[in-house]
């Protein structure tokens, strides 16, 4: 098919690897004409959120009547996810003319782009093609040198900021802030959910030194829980214009609070900047935000969580859920682990936060060249006393996960997208378990 045969064209491109830089993102825009210079944007940056921040933008963008562009990375199952308009996703038809303009506009010029440098065109390409009101874009890595940096936003934003990738954004926070921290650019306010003095420190500085403002969470706004379940999260923000206001969300873990509260103080900064949303806009906006694979809930006997925490901060937010929520309910079965991470990672902090919890633990490998080996991972829990048990595939692991549960039971899928992803696939292509009767 020639959608395939460009996809694996696009896909090909993964062997020039990971080049931090903005020569080529540039060279590569400038022959399309720079699309990004046509299209509003928000640039939003940060370890962990940065997907579920976007997505509740764009939610509430598009409950005010606007045509919402979003760009995120990864995708879960297929590359059209990355792209989409008001939650529809570009079509394997616009993908496939797009590459095929694409190529053929820097046939003989010399540029080698990497993959995520020419998706990251194609989506503002695509974006301008459209005629969209503003699109939410999210960096791939870091934000200084990310391919995505090319952009003038009406708003930046950075969620947080911990520990991944130290090899390509330094051994320290203060490192990692500071590559997070060149998004900042003088044409645009910039939102941070980050907590820590030190960071906070670095952020505003930056901020000032760019000579545009900065607001934080805990100072400038808020999000107070009410409660937090296996269904909705429920609390009142608290920012610049609103104050009290009562929201819920499908969006589960506290944690996600943070997110959303710097999304609504970037929504209040946009009525200053001509867009028109009201409260109304922004109750249904948070009510209909979804974000498959955080803390996504497949209820049934036994109930699936699936979540891509894959760094020690994902982890320790769901472990926060697992304390706060899973715990708490009325009937309290087993927790069985579903586990596979990418080499890159901490695997062994990962895997310490998650024993105290784990009544069996099922180590995997994602499907990726990237991917952690079994054996490695064994040893890894074996360090910690634990023998955990092991299947080679996402497949293998779902059906061994299913054979030892019971129906009071939650298995947690956790470790890496790339888990996370084709074990959704799996549930959506030919069901969640059949519900067994409680004993």
């Amino acid at each position: 098919m020639p959608y395939q045969e460009e996809l694996a064209y696009l896909y090909s491109l993964r062997q020039f690897g990971i080049k931090l830089g903005l020569s080529n993102i540039r060279h590569l825009c400038a022959i399309l004409g720079n699309p990004q210079d046509h299209i509003k944007t928000i640039h939003v940056a940060g370890t962990n959120g940065k997907g579920s921040t976007a997505a509740v933008l764009a939610s509430i963008l598009k409950e005010a009547g606007y045509s919402v562009g979003l760009y995120t990375s990864p995708h879960l199952s297929d590359f059209t996810e990355r792209i989409q308009i008001n939650n529809m996703h570009i079509s394997r038809e616009d993908v496939l003319y797009l590459i095929k303009n694409i190529r053929e506009q820097i046939k003989g010029s010399g540029l080698q782009p990497t993959f995520f440098e020419f998706a990251t065109a194609l989506a503002f390409m695509y974006f301008a093609n459209k005629g969209i009101d503003i699109a939410i874009i999210e960096v791939g890595m870091g934000g200084r040198l990310d391919a995505t940096n090319i952009i003038n936003p009406l708003v930046s934003i950075i969620t947080n900021v911990e520990y991944d990738h130290t090899e390509h954004l330094g051994p320290t926070l203060e490192n990692i802030a500071m590559e997070k921290c060149g998004i900042i650019k003088s044409c645009a306010p910039v939102v941070t959910s980050e907590t820590k003095t030190n960071i906070l420190s670095i952020i505003e500085k930056v901020a000032k030194k760019s000579g545009t403002l900065s607001y934080a969470y805990g100072k400038d706004f808020n999000a107070v829980p009410v409660r937090i379940t296996e269904d909705i999260s429920e609390f009142y923000y608290n920012g610049y214009r609103l104050r009290g206001l009562l929201l819920q969300s499908r969006l589960r873990g506290r944690h996600q609070l943070f997110n959303m509260g710097s999304a609504i103080y970037t929504i209040e900064l946009l009525t200053g900047k001509g867009f028109d949303v009201n409260e109304g806009h922004i109750i249904s906006g948070i009510g209909n935000t979804s974000w498959p694979g955080r803390l996504e809930f497949f209820p049934g006997c036994p109930g699936v969580i699936l979540d891509g925490a894959h760094n020690h901060a994902g982890i320790i937010a769901l472990r926060e859920f697992i304390e706060g929520v899973l715990l708490k309910r009325e009937v309290v079965g087993k927790i069985i682990f579903v586990f596979g991470v990418l080499k890159d990672k901490d695997a062994g902090s990962m895997a310490g936060e998650l024993i105290p919890y784990a009544s069996e633990i099922i180590i995997t490998k994602p499907d990726s060249e990237r991917g952690l080996d079994v054996e490695i991972l064994m040893e890894i829990f074996e360090g910690y006393g634990v023998k955990a048990l092991s299947a080679d595939t996402i497949s293998e692991a779902l059906n061994l996960a299913y054979r030892i549960a019971s129906p009071d039971d939650i298995i947690i899928f956790t470790g890496s997208l790339y888990v996370v992803g084709e074990a959704r696939e799996l549930i959506l292509t030919r069901g969640h378990a059949p519900i067994r009767e409680r004993g």
